[in-house]
Parts: structure tokens; sequence; C-alpha cells
């Protein structure tokens, strides 16, 4: 599986094709991005999905690179109910602007 690290993303010179910030449960953000042709987690210095406290913070991690397209992706927990149907799929996908213009 690849990986990247913010210090080697957030540069003028990068190009990053596309970024998912994954929303969780209690605030938790992990980023996943495609650039030079490889999909990975943004990990911390020990290997570990680096986490985010919010999308506001994210942005402020990646000004200086340009994101092509961004999406903040959500599936919620509290779709089942007893007695309902079964469950479906209830991702919500938002695109958002992150970096600089990749346009």
């Amino acid at each position: 599986m690849h990986y990247h690290r913010l210090a080697h993303l957030n540069r003028q010179e990068v190009r990053i094709d596309e970024l998912t910030i994954h929303s969780f449960e209690m605030g938790v953000y992990l980023v996943e991005v495609v650039f030079d042709s490889r999909k990975g987690f943004i990990v911390d210095d020990d290997n570990r999905p680096q986490q985010f406290q919010s999308v506001e913070q994210v942005k402020q991690a990646l000004t200086e690179c340009v994101v092509r397209q961004g999406f903040l992706v959500h599936q919620s927990a509290y779709d089942e109910m007893c007695g309902g149907p079964e469950k479906v799929d209830n991702t919500l996908c938002v695109a958002v602007h992150l970096g600089r213009n990749g346009d």
C-alpha cells in the first residue's frame, strides 16, 4: 500500500490529481490522495494515518500544492433501524476546494 507525507505533498510543484477527506465519528478526518499515479493515505512520522480534526485543518495543511479535485466523504452509521429495510449505501460525497487551483 502506498502512503504520502505532508512534507512531500505541500509544495508548489506538487499536483494532486484527487484528494478524498474521509470523515469519521468523533471529529476524525483521514486524507487519501492520488499523487504521481499512487493512491494512498497521508501518514505521520510513525507511518500511521495522519489524523485531522476538521476539513479546515486539512485545507491549512495543503496550502501550497495544487489539488485538481477534492471530496469530503462520510458514511453514516445511523442508517440501521430495527425492522427497517436492509442497509443501503448512504455515502455522502461533497466536492471541496483545497490547495491552489489546478485549472
